[in-house]
């Protein structure tokens, strides 16, 4: 069989009769055809099929490779989305960073401007060859120039000669070789104003490149203030070191540390040291003993900025050694820093001396009144014996009354002396002892009174008392400030002329007792007013008033006083003007008083002596 395109095979009949076959052939024959048409066909369909299996093979192919390079293609498409989105942020942030660095260019410009403008400097800029191209406000004031008259002039119009020459060997130089002699360089240079004065300038030049070109600017400042203080520096300096050469005390000087810089030449010539040795080797000079106390009070004094004040003993060049006083102050600048000390030794061994034979002396003074007093007592018992058995005796002659009486008198007038004596000796050497008790206050008064009533008598005074009706406590020992009080109503009646006023007020506040005893003596003179309460001090008085004692009764007074926790003042017009004693004493802690009110001086409360009269 055979069709238009393929040879299937042929197919080989045994046929008997041909004849008999001849009319069949041709349907044989269609029939073959027929079998190779749907054979070729189902060839066909295979080989389409196959075909279309290829097909389909080679579009999933090319659907995928397409479907990747779309993927790519999107993906390169993204990328260059987020690049050109980058790029035109960048482009953004870079126009803001333009516009800032523009801003602030223009900023930094006004600044400098502003700065140049309102500098308290004169600056000067230059080109290289000296010519002027900025000239502020300031250099205006400093020269008198203008800066339309010196701009594009040259620098030397504001240098006086010689400075004018060596400038010009300056320029000469540089433009030469490109050598720089006097940048960033802080010079001091005389300038030329332009009404003709010079005057000193400090001046620093420096370098730089504009647009290629080599510009100096040099800043100028007016020194004449500061070569002044430096003349007046040197000046003083010459005079303090002319003064610490000729006065005999040893000056010295130390900054803020307290490390001395500066000793005066007697100290070398006293001590032997030579003057080049270590400002710390004068510690060397000093006694052993005196040692580490002056340095601990030196190292204190520079810490906390309290005056420096001592005395030491300084070994001089035979090896003795002398006592010297020592003191110095900080020197402040005006923010109260301190910057320096300043300080002055001073020879006081002669004075030291004198001094310890006066203590001396004073011992011995205290030794022999407590030796005279007690010596004194012993012959005062018999005499007080003798005058109570006379007074036992039936006399009846006057003149032995008179006698009895003036004799008891004088002897209880030579046991008050001779008391203060001991007590005065007693309080000097630190051998008496207070009680510590509740005292009220108007039984002060009326014992102290008490124990004056004979000697107000006897002067024919008035006393007028002014107390708080209240009751006052005072806490102390109550002996002791009844002889307070005592001894002043008994000074008050001695230097009282006869017929006097004598005025004894007690007047209490929050925190004290003032009592004031006050009289129209005699006064006391500005000049003994200050004098008043030492030992042996006395008013000059006349005969008619010999009982005025040894003068220590006021002394006594201010002591006992003192050892109260009080203070006594005296107050007098001067002579004639009569006198006045207050005594201030702190009021007992647990003081009782029936609703106490504070009173004034012009508001007290009267009371009337013992006897229940206003003494006369």
């Amino acid at each position: 069989m055979r069709t238009n395109t393929t040879l299937f095979g042929f197919l080989i009949l045994r046929i008997a009769n041909l004849q008999a076959f001849t009319p069949y052939a041709p349907y044989i024959l269609n029939t073959a055809n027929f079998v190779a048409t749907l054979m070729e066909k189902r060839e066909t369909k295979e080989r389409l099929e196959q075909v279309l299996d290829d097909l389909e093979n080679q579009v999933a192919a090319r659907t995928a490779d397409l479907l990747e390079k779309n993927a790519r293609l999107e993906a390169e498409i993204q990328r260059r989305e987020a690049a050109e989105s980058a790029l035109h942020e960048a482009y953004e942030q870079l126009e803001r960073r333009i516009e800032e660095r523009t801003a602030a260019l223009k900023f930094s410009e006004e600044r400098l401007q502003s700065i140049i403008t309102t500098a308290v400097d004169g600056i000067i800029t230059t080109d290289s060859g000296g010519y002027i191209e900025l000239f502020n406000a300031a250099a205006e004031r400093l020269f008198g120039y203008t800066a339309a008259e010196v701009i594009g002039k040259n620098i030397r119009i504001l240098m006086p000669s010689p400075d004018r020459e060596r400038h010009d060997s300056f320029i000469e130089r540089y433009l030469a070789t490109g050598t720089k002699t006097i940048i960033c360089i802080r010079r001091d240079v005389d300038v030329l104003h332009k009404n003709g004065s010079i005057f000193p300038a400090e001046l620093t030049v420096s370098e730089m490149q504009i647009g290629g070109q080599t510009k100096f600017t040099g800043i100028i400042r007016d020194i004449t203030e500061r070569k002044w203080a430096e003349t007046a520096l040197r000046e003083s300096e010459a005079r303090f070191r002319a003064m610490a050469e000729t006065v005999p005390d040893i000056l010295f000087t130390s900054d803020s540390s307290g490390f001395i810089d500066y000793i005066s030449p007697r100290f070398y010539e006293y001590s032997g040291l030579p003057p080049d040795s270590k400002s710390t080797e004068w510690v060397a000079a000093i006694h052993p003993d005196d040692e580490e106390r002056t340095r601990l009070q030196w190292r204190h004094a520079v810490t906390t900025g309290e005056p420096f004040r001592t005395k030491y003993r300084l070994r001089s060049t035979d090896g003795s050694y002398q006592w010297f006083q020592v003191r110095a102050r900080p020197i402040r600048d005006a923010s109260s820093r301190i910057t320096k000390w300043f300080g002055i030794c001073s020879d006081i061994d002669e004075l030291v001396r004198v001094q310890d034979a006066l203590e001396e002396a004073d011992r011995r003074k205290n030794e022999f009144l407590a030796m005279l007093s007690h010596e004194l007592r012993n012959p005062l018992a018999p005499i007080r014996n003798a005058v109570q058995v006379m007074g036992l005796l039936n006399l009846t002659d006057s003149r032995l009354l008179w006698v009895k009486d003036m004799i008891d008198r004088q002897v209880k007038h030579l046991v008050h002396l001779v008391d203060d004596l001991l007590d005065v000796s007693r309080i000097t050497r630190g051998k008496i002892t207070l009680k510590n008790e509740p005292i009220e206050l108007s039984v002060l008064i009326d014992r102290a009174v008490e124990a004056t009533e004979a000697i107000i008598d006897s002067q024919q005074h008035r006393l007028s008392i002014s107390s708080p009706e209240e009751p006052v406590l005072l806490r102390g020992d109550a002996v002791r400030l009844v002889q307070v009080v005592t001894n002043l109503l008994n000074n008050a009646a001695k230097y009282t002329p006869h017929g006097g006023h004598i005025q004894l007020t007690a007047i209490p506040n929050a925190r004290e007792l003032i009592l004031s005893v006050k009289d129209n003596g005699i006064g006391i003179s500005p000049e003994l007013l200050p004098h008043v309460f030492d030992l042996f001090t006395q008013a000059e008085r006349s005969l008619d008033r010999s009982q005025g004692g040894l003068g220590i009764g006021l002394t006594l007074v201010r002591k006992l006083v003192e050892m109260h926790g009080g203070s006594i003042e005296a107050l007098s017009g001067g002579p004639g003007k009569g006198s006045e004693f207050v005594v201030r004493l702190p009021l007992s802690d647990n003081t009782v008083m029936n609703a106490r009110q504070e009173m004034t001086p012009e508001q007290p409360g009267n009371r009337t002596a013992p006897g229940g009269r206003v003494r006369n």
